[in-house]
């Protein structure tokens, strides 16, 4: 399918990374970890995830691109004890990619966000997130999950979590995991009278 040269289009020529860097730029990892942007990129952040997660897996790369090492074994941990799965997708990796294009707002708020966790894992145990048993994460979670929603831990781990079950679920095993066969076309919705 050729353009014709008077379409709108004919100037939209762009490689794979560049619309995956422009994708992942304009919502990114709001969805992540930004309180503010998450309402704005909620609609988007599934396919934004879907999209870069291929980029990531066929590049094969796997140097962090924005957290420190600490830092990424944190959300890895934390991520597949929100998601289970989540590791093996590469969920972190993706978040970490995402980040390194995000915001200076949204990067700071997402180290933020780790810390917090950190601050409760050391506060109850004396030792990092990463360190803590199942049993100590779990009770741990439970805790953060149960406060009021106007906590300000509280609205970190929803956002977490959202990013976390968001990106696992935009991926094919998360898709299969929910269900999907594939190939499976949906009846359009009824026409309004």
């Amino acid at each position: 399918m050729s353009e014709r040269p008077d379409t709108p289009l004919r100037h939209f020529r762009m490689d794979r990374r560049a619309v995956l860097t422009s994708l992942a730029t304009g919502v990114g990892a709001a969805a992540f970890l930004s309180p503010a942007a998450a309402a704005a990129g909620h609609a988007h952040h599934a396919a934004v995830s879907a999209a870069a997660a291929a980029a990531t897996t066929t590049s094969g790369a796997s140097t962090l691109q924005f957290l420190d090492q600490h830092a990424f074994d944190t959300l890895a941990v934390l991520s597949e004890q929100l998601v289970p799965g989540s590791r093996a997708t590469q969920v972190p990796e993706f978040l970490d990619r995402l980040l390194a294009v995000e915001s200076i707002e949204t990067q700071k708020y997402a180290v933020q966000a780790l810390g917090a966790f950190e601050r409760e894992a050391r506060a109850a145990h004396g030792k990092p997130w990463k360190a803590l048993s199942a049993e100590q994460a779990t009770a741990l979670l439970t805790k953060i999950s149960t406060q009021p929603e106007s906590d300000t831990t509280r609205r970190i781990f929803d956002n977490l979590k959202q990013a976390v079950a968001e990106s696992y679920y935009s991926t094919e095993a998360g898709m299969k995991e929910l269900g999907y066969q594939g190939a499976v076309a949906f009846a359009p919705p009824p026409a309004c009278g």
